[in-house]
């Protein structure tokens, strides 16, 4: 018989919520049209991004330079607007509800800069929803990286075994099963009947 996790790691973007615009990338709606090269400034936002994620600098101070270089300084404004266009999931939120009232503990873990945390915390509920919110700009390091995952579960002070990762990158999801924790992909744009599987799976009420 399989032994429930105690709590659950489920990822932000992707699967408790996602951009109105329904890109999985927030910007790029904000530019397209704007460059010629989509793919290529949004491999360069994320570059520029990644000491954002882990709290080393700012991402709305780095930005201004990153749309300077690509010759679109004056659409700073809709790319922080669409950036921060996030609209809650509520297939899978609501079966947080039943896992909290079992005893089962339910936290973020979503890479995110300190800006758009603040706003996701102040604005989207979670601080209602979840247990806790476990940001990479807090931990000092992002999904996939070890350290995210092994700072998280020290955290919340539970082994990897006890833990289930919901998460709609498959490279996370290889990543927390490397270290021990029970993890599933699963995106909003699947079936929730999925999702309800995967906690079945694991014992848990869905």
């Amino acid at each position: 018989m399989t032994v429930p996790p105690t709590a659950v790691f489920w990822d932000a973007d992707g699967v408790l919520q996602r951009v109105r615009t329904g890109s999985e990338e927030s910007m790029r709606p904000a530019v397209d049209g704007l460059v010629e090269d989509v793919d290529g400034f949004l491999a360069d936002a994320r570059r520029e991004e990644a000491p954002a994620l882990t709290g080393e600098v700012r991402w709305l101070d780095v930005l201004p330079g990153l749309l300077s270089r690509w010759g679109i300084a004056d659409a700073y404004d809709d790319v922080v607007r669409t950036w921060l266009s996030i609209e809650p999931v509520p297939e899978s939120r609501e079966l947080i509800g039943p896992l909290r009232g079992a005893g089962v503990r339910c936290y973020l873990a979503s890479n995110q800069d300190r800006r758009r945390a603040r706003h996701m915390h102040d604005d989207l509920g979670y601080p209602d929803l979840l247990d806790g919110e476990l940001y990479s700009c807090d931990l000092g390091a992002a999904k996939p990286d070890a350290d995210y995952f092994t700072r998280a579960l020290a955290r919340v002070e539970l082994p990897p075994e006890q833990v289930l990762l919901v998460d709609d990158n498959p490279g996370n999801v290889d990543a927390a099963r490397s270290l021990g924790l029970r993890a599933e992909c699963w995106s909003y744009h699947e079936d929730p009947a999925v999702l309800r599987d995967h906690l079945l799976r694991h014992g848990l009420p869905a």
